[in-house]
């Protein structure tokens, strides 16, 4: 992420160059706290007042211009947002140059299921990097089961990274992955997520949650947003060399209805195994799960079945929430109308029948005109302005309420 290599940028007519440039890395009611590159500071910045007018949104990790920067108070004002280069839904996170998704492989059970709803959530928030896979709790697990966890998506062009929070093992392999980017954690509670970040940097002192249960579901004990930097000592002892920064972020768990779901048929190219004999298909408008001749369905033998099965599941749930919005959106354009606003402050108020609204103003108008189109064209009534038509409009609107 430039925003914490570089503070001083030059993006033409958006951005002069010289001009002071931080990164947020953490948002919060009483302002935002801005990492500033060049003086290596954090500070605590509000946003100009116009930027309020202007319901110009900043998240963590967005990139801002500074102004009244004063490192001895530790305080500066936001002047603006850069454009950004991608943005997380959950939590709300810009600039993220890749996720690292979590799954244990004991306690709780590594599922299938779940590990590909994250990776098709993921690919599709952040489009130009593929998520890394990191299996944690190595130490509860066989040579056996890591061996078949890398047979899987390995060959599918994911990075597989196996550790263990409790162990440490693997870790100076994830440490070197993080250097130089802002890096996202996710995965379900109770993977170790925010025990391999302790793990990592030992200062960030995040919640660990208990299990819950013998089947090993965590409970959830991340709920906002917050970059955290990583320090070059424990860098260091993690075997990384160099002056290299890393930023990280933990993510709470997600729930089933919080998954992205692209259209039904462009599920398939999220699934890489699945993808490569989507495009020889002869249907442009093929689900592959039915279609007789379809190319996928001819070349099962060379897919997963579990991952088809997961790949199956998913089309049926995006067909399922296509419907669901089309019939929603029907129930709302024919009986209801927004009206109050933006920013989430609209409301739908039910719509009259035709016998009780009104007659707008424009139509009035217009049918003012065609009447003056009619009226001999002597000098008084060859032109008709807007005035009277707008005073005959509101003695006629008077004469038809009373």
């Amino acid at each position: 992420m430039s925003g914490f290599s570089d503070s001083t940028i030059d993006i033409g007519e958006t951005v002069s160059s010289n001009v002071v440039v931080g990164t947020v890395i953490r948002s919060h009611a009483g302002g935002h706290l801005v990492h500033l590159p060049e003086l290596d500071v954090n500070l605590l910045c509000q946003a100009r007042g116009r930027l309020k007018k202007e319901r110009v949104s900043i998240v963590t990790g967005d990139r801002v211009t500074l102004d009244d920067v004063d490192p001895d108070k530790g305080t500066g004002v936001i002047t603006s947002c850069l454009e950004r280069e991608n943005l997380l839904s959950r939590p709300l996170l810009a600039n993220v140059d890749q996720v690292i998704i979590v799954q244990a492989i004991h306690q709780p059970d590594w599922n299938a299921l779940v590990c590909d709803r994250y990776l098709v959530h993921f690919q599709l928030e952040v489009r130009d990097s593929l998520p890394i896979l990191c299996f944690n709790k190595s130490d509860l697990a066989s040579e056996d089961d890591k061996k078949a966890l890398r047979s899987i998506y390995e060959p599918l062009g994911y990075l597989v990274t196996i550790v263990s929070a409790t162990t440490g093992e693997g870790l100076d392999g994830l440490a070197n992955l993080l250097l130089s980017k802002a890096t996202v954690f996710a995965g379900p509670s109770g993977v170790g997520k925010s025990s391999l970040l302790n793990r990592l940097e030992p200062e960030l002192h995040l919640k660990i949650g208990v299990m819950d249960n013998d089947f090993g579901v965590g409970r959830h004990t991340t709920t906002y947003s917050e970059l955290y930097r990583i320090s070059n000592e424990q860098l260091r002892s993690l075997g990384v060399t160099g002056e290299n920064v890393a930023w990280v972020a933990d993510t709470p768990g997600f729930g089933l209805s919080e998954f992205k779901h692209p259209e039904p048929l462009d599920v398939v190219w999220q699934f890489p195994d699945l993808a490569k004999f989507a495009v020889d298909c002869k249907y442009s408008d093929c689900t592959h799960l039915v279609e007789q001749g379809c190319n996928v369905l001819s070349n099962l033998e060379q897919i997963d079945p579990i991952r088809f099965d997961n790949y199956t599941i998913m089309v049926k749930e995006s067909q399922s929430e296509k419907s669901i919005l089309r019939d929603t959106s029907k129930k709302v354009e024919s009986a209801v109308k927004t009206v109050g606003g933006r920013e989430g402050k609209a409301v739908h108020v039910p719509l009259l029948s035709g016998r009780y609204r009104s007659k707008a103003k424009n139509t009035e108008r217009q049918q003012l005109k065609r009447r003056a189109s009619f009226v001999d064209s002597d000098e008084d009534a060859d032109f008709v302005d807007d005035s009277d038509i707008d005073s005959s409009s509101d003695s006629s609107t008077q004469v038809e309420e009373t």
